[in-house]
């Protein structure tokens, strides 16, 4: 006949709540099936409180701790798996990009920047790449990085040249290619940022003066003269229409002696035409087309040089 052990009555007590303890997220993290289990069954008994019409019951699904723990596991587990998988991926691109990186050095060791330039546009499947914000191919990914490293170079050492120097290698370049990323258009960029630099400190007049160098015919539709020159007067052409209407004294004083010089060109010239022509170059150029500007920003009208000389 078998003997039974009576088992301590609080033994039994913790035996039971062990297995009715609730299961939290923490619980439903480390066991996924179950947290899918779970939550399979609370999608269950909420459907059948929502068939029938029973709001408390599909209340109490709703709020149960269980339920809403093992849908933020869920949710957790399946961040964590992307998040691992997207390093996972990222590792992959990497290895990818560095070993295509190691064979384009060998392919390219040696060469002048301008002939790495030239092998990277043989190359179809990868000018596109350059343009676009991702590329999968690690292969384009290398490249676009040599390329960008060896069109600074570029820049660099033609920057070294004096401006008509750099002009006649540009000419040079571009007779041979004027593509989009070609060394022409290297070269173009170069001369832009050399004009940039050399006009960066110069005053209106003397930028007005330099026009005929970085504006020249064979420029004109460059950035250099589009961009550069352009924007070096509009930046000094803006701070003295600034400085007039900010400074009364210097305002009226300057705008008066527009005046003047209209008048005499007027007085001047008995020849109609030509009298019109020299008093529209003399409102056009400095000083008077910036107290002109100034003029109207100060809200006085829109006819500057029509109403006789200001009083202060």
């Amino acid at each position: 006949m078998k003997t039974f052990k009576i088992l301590p009555l609080a033994l039994i007590g913790a035996m039971a709540l062990a297995g009715c303890e609730e299961k939290n997220e923490e619980y439903f993290l480390k066991n996924i099936d179950a947290a899918t289990e779970k939550l399979e069954q609370c999608t269950q008994d909420f459907k059948k409180a929502f068939m029938a019409k029973d709001e408390n019951a599909a209340e109490k699904v709703s709020n149960n701790p269980e339920c809403l723990a093992a849908e933020s596991a869920i949710k957790k587990d399946k961040q964590l798996k992307d998040e691992q998988e997207k390093q996972r991926k990222e590792a992959e691109q990497k290895q990818a990009i560095d070993s295509a990186m190691a064979d384009i050095q060998k392919q390219v060791n040696g060469l002048a920047w301008t002939d790495v330039i030239d092998e990277y546009l043989k190359i179809d499947e990868c000018k596109k790449a350059l343009f676009s914000s991702t590329s999968g191919n690690p292969k384009c990914v290398a490249w676009e990085t040599i390329f960008k490293e060896k069109v600074d170079e570029g820049k660099k050492e033609l920057k070294q040249l004096s401006f008509d120097q750099l002009k006649t290698k540009m000419t040079s370049l571009c007779k041979l290619d004027k593509r989009t990323i070609s060394n022409c258009s290297i070269a173009q960029e170069a001369l832009q940022e050399k004009a940039t630099e050399e006009l960066a400190n110069d005053d209106l007049q003397t930028i007005k003066a330099k026009e005929p160098i970085y504006c020249a015919d064979d420029l004109k539709l460059l950035a250099v003269c589009r961009v550069a020159w352009n924007n070096a007067w509009q930046n000094q052409h803006n701070k003295l229409v600034k400085f007039y209407t900010q400074n009364n004294t210097e305002f009226v004083t300057t705008y008066n002696a527009c005046i003047d010089r209209l008048e005499q060109a007027k007085a001047e010239n008995s020849d109609f035409l030509k009298g019109i022509q020299l008093e529209e170059t003399i409102r056009q150029t400095y000083p008077c087309r910036q107290v002109k500007d100034a003029y109207i920003e100060r809200g006085i009208g829109y006819a500057p040089f029509n109403d006789g000389k200001l009083e202060q």
